[in-house]
């Protein structure tokens, strides 16, 4: 029986900017800076640790094509330790460090495997002179894999295992841009021991029989990608598989939502807040969402007069950074509000005739709107991109703080 151990893992974007983070201080931002990097050690560390046979990195190792030096250094000097130990490397690119992308690359160890097309290749893993295994992938040439890869997956040869990696997305997924769109039938068809996903954020088992499996990202970035986020330890055996989860993350985002829909005081924030931080059941750091459901109103206008983020802003000096701190990130409130949009957009006045208008744009037009910001050089790097849930939260968000505006200052002349 031939036994075969490896690390899935994928999306490692190294050097994430962390966009939109210049009110945090600067302890923080440092902290969040070097997370990725930080997730990136643990991951060699347990490589080594559970003598691994390989690594898989399925795409989106860098988080822009015009990749960091520090962040190809760090990568070389992972590999390298990992030669030590006799542990190879496989490596592909996604669409976020594609091939064309690349100016001025690091040459990696020997022990490191890239597929540098984007036709599939078959790479051969010998283990005491005996062809254990087939790797089968293919890196993103240009920033995007239209193409439905899986049929190119063809095992070739006799080898005891054939795995697949494959940077790419379920045909239906509407939370990720879809690249290299497959369904998950067709996974099944293909004579792969195992399909190595990479480009969702999250960490899936879509399939035990074969194994079809997102590891997720091994740092979370924002408020999208809550939770542990780590690797996939996988054993293969002839008749059996094992999967384990490893946590790499320095610190995770998580939410919390909670009623609150007697509050009459805004000083009654200061025990929400604190309760909110309590309810985390975590030993690590934490950047945490917190969700607030109200009846009265309450919230909306403590919300629209700043006394909610004063509040949250005096809890977040209180936390110790050197620690396993709680940092409350973002506030979300479900509250009545002080208006009734539906009534308002049968009125002949100026706040009447916005709604009307912000109603009809589609998504589309909302897109061309928004387009020459992150057109913009300076502010697109502040910016990640956006699919079409956010478009939808934020034309309702942009809705309801300018109709707050235009009731604060008496727009409703008929």
């Amino acid at each position: 029986m031939h036994t075969l151990r490896f690390i899935h893992s994928a999306d490692l974007h190294l050097d994430s900017p962390f966009k939109g983070r210049g009110r945090l201080p600067e302890v923080l931002r440092e902290q969040m800076r070097a997370s990725t990097f930080e997730a990136f050690e643990r991951l060699i560390k347990q490589a080594i640790h559970h003598r691994v046979d390989f690594v898989l990195i399925v795409g989106d190792l860098f988080n822009e094509e015009t990749r960091s030096l520090k962040a190809q250094v760090q990568l070389r000097e992972g590999f390298k330790r990992l030669e030590k130990h006799d542990i190879a490397v496989f490596i592909s690119y996604g669409n976020h460090d594609y091939i064309q992308g690349m100016r001025y690359p690091i040459t990696y160890p020997s022990n490191v495997h890239s597929f540098d097309q984007e036709t599939v290749q078959a790479l051969p893993f010998y283990q005491d002179n005996i062809h254990l295994a087939n790797i089968y992938g293919f890196s993103y040439v240009n920033r995007e894999v239209k193409d439905r890869k899986v049929k190119e997956f063809i095992k070739e040869g006799t080898p005891v295992y054939h795995i697949g990696m494959l940077h790419g997305s379920l045909e239906a997924n509407n939370e990720h841009d879809v690249y290299a769109p497959f369904k998950l039938e067709e996974l099944r068809h293909q004579p792969m021991d195992y399909w190595a996903l990479g480009h969702i954020h999250k960490r899936q088992h879509l399939s035990q029989h074969p194994p079809v499996v997102y590891p997720g990202n091994i740092q979370g970035r924002s408020r999208k990608e809550q939770g542990m986020k780590g690797c996939s330890l996988v054993q293969l055996e002839e008749n059996d598989i094992q999967h384990t989860f490893i946590p790499l993350h320095s610190f995770a985002f998580e939410e919390v939502s909670l009623p609150v829909e007697t509050l009459e005081r805004p000083e009654e924030l200061e025990a929400i807040f604190e309760q909110a931080k309590k309810e985390v059941q975590a030993d690590y750091p934490v950047m945490l969402s917190v969700t607030l459901y109200g009846r009265n109103g309450a919230l909306q206008k403590w919300k629209t007069e700043g006394v909610l983020q004063e509040w949250v802003d005096m809890i977040n000096e209180a936390e110790d950074l050197e620690k396993s701190w709680i940092w409350i990130d973002d506030i979300t409130v479900h509250d009545r509000p002080a208006f009734d949009m539906e009534e308002l957009s049968t009125g002949h006045h100026f706040t009447g005739e916005y709604i009307r208008n912000a109603e009809q744009l589609t998504s589309e037009e909302w897109r061309k709107h928004l387009s020459p910001l992150y057109q913009n050089r300076r502010a697109a790097k502040y910016l990640d991109p956006l699919v079409e849930s956010d478009y939808k939260e934020i034309i309702e968000r942009a809705k309801q703080l300018v109709v707050e505006q235009l009731l604060s200052k008496g727009e409703l002349n008929e």
